[in-house]
């Protein structure tokens, strides 16, 4: 049965609007929010730019998220940890007017995945099984393996996000509107760095995958 019919899954393009749709929102915010901003009658000062791109992302992947549970009709567990992590430290950044919240989104995110994935096997639950969603057809044991292997990349992600924000911010005043020269460069890590390294990883997998992969099993009547 179709996509279409079922409305369990997102289609290819669909999927790739709810993943990286919010992110482009935010590399627009940041980079051009100074030069569109009169345009609405609105100036952002030299340094603000990170509070415009989070204030212009929030909603963007509020959007997302809210169409993708509508759409697949469930709460991937994965979806809910960023969501939760997302939603609370973008609020506390413009809240409070501190930069370091954001700067710290990826290493909380991160790190919330790892100990998601690592408590699921830790009480015999497979939740990049659940995420896949029938797209993958693999035995238990090597989803076990594969699990495990995201752990520890997700772990070791959370680890150069925090090395990298504190290093490149290391001179910034991140409690205010000021011109951090770093930060544009961990926009950078964060938009492009982080998004290939996780391509990347997830084209390493592919041999193992095709390896291990099963038939899927057929519909009944």
């Amino acid at each position: 049965m179709s996509e279409t019919v079922t409305g369990k899954r997102l289609s290819g393009r669909a999927k790739f609007m709810v993943d990286f749709g919010p992110l482009l929102v935010f590399f627009i915010g940041y980079f051009f929010g100074r030069r569109i901003a009169p345009v609405f009658g609105r100036t952002v000062e030299d340094g603000g730019e990170l509070f415009l791109a989070v204030a212009l992302f929030l909603p963007a992947y509020a959007v997302a998220f809210a169409y993708s549970v509508w759409r697949e009709r469930r709460v991937a567990p994965m979806l809910l940890v960023s969501g939760l992590a997302i939603g609370v430290l973008g609020a506390l950044t413009l809240i409070l007017h501190d930069k370091t919240f954001f700067f710290m989104k990826p290493t909380i995110v991160y790190l919330m995945f790892a100990v998601t994935l690592a408590g699921g096997l830790a009480t015999g639950r497979n939740f990049l099984k659940t995420l896949f969603d029938g797209a993958l057809h693999l035995p238990d044991a090597a989803w076990r393996v594969l699990t495990k292997r995201y752990v520890w990349f997700f772990g070791a992600l959370a680890i150069v996000n925090e090395i990298a924000w504190r290093y490149l911010t290391r001179d910034c005043d991140l409690s205010a509107a000021a011109h951090c020269a770093g930060e544009a460069q961990w926009v950078n890590l964060k938009i492009w760095g982080f998004t290939i390294v996780n391509v990347a990883f997830a084209l390493a997998q592919a041999p193992f995958i095709a390896k291990h992969a099963e038939e899927a099993p057929k519909e009944t009547a």
